[in-house]
């Protein structure tokens, strides 16, 4: 599930950014995640944090 602060960003980078990778699109939704205040935190499959099903 995506909240749906999480899916706003999404929605307005890929619609200012129609012909970016899906690499360049994933950098970029993190970085206005990270101007807005969000903290985002990568973790490793199997770590205790990582959510149950996750994969890499």
């Amino acid at each position: 599930m995506i909240p749906d602060a999480v899916r706003a960003v999404m929605t307005a980078v890929m619609t200012d950014h129609p012909g970016a990778s899906p690499d360049l699109l994933a950098r970029l939704v993190i970085a206005e995640l990270r101007d807005l205040g969000w903290h985002i935190t990568a973790t490793r499959p199997g770590h205790p944090r990582t959510p149950a099903g996750a994969t890499s």
